[in-house]
């Protein structure tokens, strides 16, 4: 019997039926990824919100509590209801072996019955494929092992179980730092009374580098120029110091991203995007 689940939505379970003769090859690609994702001997850190994996050097984890349905697993599959993919999507595949889950993130691109697959026949003829399907992808993005959660990439596993009370945000003690920052002006009360979880790891982020301080190295027509160019309304106090907007969060939130560096411009369609990787180019 496979141990071949579905992770809905809501954190219910449901148990995925294979043929006993795809059982092991199922199973083997699971393990398989695992073992790329989290191989023996690999360092483990513990996430704090700002670690970034490098894959093959280190993986990170938090400990977690797995939802109430996984009690069910593996010896009550029984009470577990079929998946059925006329009617599912789940938010995750995953497998379990010996006290360890597998698990794959899974969405409305891997369902292929909404797409027109051609598969091969006899001969060298191609037909479409007329039943339901569904992809099973070669990566694993988490792992669940003795209480903790292990995954190379924040974004993959929060699609998974929400991570969002894992990831660090500044306190109210870290604002009040981050305000005597060189070269802003700033209502730390302010900030405080609208920031938004967005707001506070932004500050955190930031805290953490000396971009406010090579910004305000740039001359003042260079400074004025970028703000321009990245569309950050800002403005500069009497001092020359810039001063951020406390009574709108998004203005706030805006011009925090432009310091984090968390806005880039296209160098093709020189449209401005938002990211917040930051893994140099080399």
């Amino acid at each position: 019997m496979s141990q071949f689940y579905a992770l809905m939505p809501d954190n219910t379970i449901k148990h995925i039926s294979l043929k006993e003769e795809i059982v092991d090859e199922v199973k083997n690609k699971f393990i398989a990824g695992g073992r790329a994702l989290k191989p023996d001997g690999i360092e483990e850190d513990l996430f704090n919100g700002d670690i970034t994996s490098r894959r093959g050097e280190n993986i990170t984890y938090v400990y977690y509590n797995l939802p109430e349905d996984f009690i069910r697993i593996p010896d009550n599959q029984a009470d577990i209801s079929v998946y059925n993919i006329a009617e599912d999507i789940p938010k995750s595949i995953f497998w379990y072996d010996n006290g360890i889950y597998y698990f794959q993130v899974f969405n409305k691109k891997n369902l292929l019955q909404r797409k027109t697959v051609l598969q091969l026949e006899v001969g060298n003829k191609f037909t479409k494929m007329s039943q339901s399907a569904f992809v099973i992808e070669d990566k694993i993005h988490a792992i669940y092992e003795a209480g903790k959660l292990y995954f190379q990439s924040y974004t993959s596993a929060n699609q998974i179980f929400s991570l969002i009370d894992f990831v660090t945000e500044a306190t109210d003690v870290e604002i009040d730092e981050f305000g005597k920052t060189e070269g802003i002006n700033v209502n730390v009360e302010h900030i405080k009374s609208i920031a938004n979880v967005k707001t506070r790891r932004l500050v955190k982020s930031l805290s953490k580098t000396e971009n406010i301080k090579l910004f305000m190295q740039k001359s003042p027509r260079s400074r004025t120029t970028l703000l321009k160019q990245y569309g950050v309304n800002v403005q500069l106090d009497e001092n020359k110091k810039l001063l951020l907007p406390t009574n709108n969060v998004a203005e706030l939130n805006r011009i925090l991203e432009f310091l984090n560096e968390d806005i880039f411009r296209g160098v093709i369609t020189d449209n401005l995007y938002r990211s917040n990787s930051k893994k140099k180019d080399n």
